[in-house]
């Protein structure tokens, strides 16, 4: 009996001191968290939205199947949609990660693929000259692919695996004006001071004489790459030359041109996302192409402008003088293709992101 009271009390005294505490009486255990979704068979199902929300839930886009392959890869094996592409790149994936074997999800469309997942990588900055275990390039895959083999872009990797690569930004690009080259002028590249509102041009210039071809008012401007039009400027209107001058009078009021007073200056302008998240700005534009909007998807090559002289002084007085397009690449919004770097680095870079053929004949 004795005994009983005894327990009887220490279960009271071990109630009274657990609702002190305010604790359960008894323990609870924490349910176990959801399963991580398996990642793969998304990617193999092709569904972009099911894959963006398993990586969100806390799949790996690093991890590897039983083949050694990262979800990339096995996107690419599987002849998966660029908006997949798009979300695994988007959410971390290292597009040059290599299996075992050293082969990279390049190498993989450039051996299997079809060329327009080629082009696809190589414009999100895959690198084509990264070797696999046996020492062969993407081009070296390629060449076992009859459908690469004979596409265009096979004559652009060959001219990509004898070259450098700068990591980071992309390649398989156009240039904006049909055989046109990059400017042979210093002045006319990323980089360039101008002392005019105190700042640095921030992208390449075509004007008539320097790029191999004519320019003029109304010369069609292209895409340099498939992607989404972010932005398109559509109901421009030209600054007076009162508006102008204030601009420019507030610029130089300051020891780098402000980003706002910068845009007003590039005029009419289309902004393009493109794979791998790079933009590309194409400015003073003289119109747009009709039907190009926010959201329109846009082919390599298409037409999306024409060339004028917009948010320049020679627009602000009401002339077609001076006429060039103005086209910057992005990564980000901080970091500009050619920014911080010196002439003589700027013109290989360019030969990388939009082809050796794109080299003026002669610098100065």
């Amino acid at each position: 009996m004795r005994i009983l009271v005894a327990i009887v009390l220490v279960l009271m005294v071990v109630g009274i001191g657990l609702y002190l505490l305010d604790l359960p009486p008894f323990a609870q255990r924490t349910p176990p968290p959801p399963p991580v979704p398996e990642v793969f068979s998304l990617v193999e199902a092709g569904d972009a939205d099911a894959v963006r929300s398993a990586i969100l839930a806390g799949a790996d886009v690093h991890a590897r199947n039983a083949s050694g392959l990262t979800p990339l890869m096995v996107a690419v094996t599987t002849n998966a949609s660029t908006a997949l592409l798009d979300v695994l790149l988007a959410n971390g994936a290292d597009i040059d990660q290599q299996a075992a074997s050293g082969i990279t999800a390049l190498m993989l469309a450039a051996g299997q693929g079809t060329p327009a997942q080629v082009i696809y990588l190589l414009n999100a900055g895959a690198d084509p000259t990264v070797t696999d275990a046996e020492g062969k390039t993407a081009l070296d895959h390629g060449r076992t692919n009859s459908a690469v083999r004979t596409s265009g872009i096979f004559v652009r990797l060959d001219d990509l695996v004898g070259s450098p690569f700068v990591r980071g930004w992309p390649s398989g690009y156009v240039v904006p004006v049909e055989s046109a080259t990059i400017s042979s002028r210093r002045n006319h590249l990323p980089g360039a001071p101008r002392a005019y509102r105190n700042g640095v041009h921030e992208g390449f210039d075509f004007y008539q004489g320097t790029v191999s071809v004519n320019i003029g008012y109304g010369t069609p401007i292209r895409a340099v790459a498939d992607g989404v039009v972010i932005r398109a400027d559509t109901g421009y209107v030209e600054h007076t030359i009162d508006e102008y001058n204030a601009i420019i009078s507030d610029a130089l009021g300051s020891l780098d041109t402000p980003p706002d007073l910068l845009d007003k200056l590039r005029g009419r302008q289309v902004w393009i996302r493109h794979a791998g998240g790079f933009v590309t700005r194409y400015a003073h534009l003289a119109a747009i192409a009709e039907g190009l909007v926010e959201g329109a998807q846009v082919r390599q090559g298409d037409i999306i402008a024409t060339t004028g002289n917009s948010g320049t002084l020679e627009a602000a007085q009401g002339t077609q003088d001076d006429p060039h397009p103005h086209v910057e690449i992005w990564h980000g919004d901080e970091r500009f293709l050619g920014g911080g770097l010196e002439p003589e680095q700027i013109w290989p870079l360019a030969a990388q992101v939009f082809g050796s053929n794109a080299m003026p004949p002669f610098h100065d």
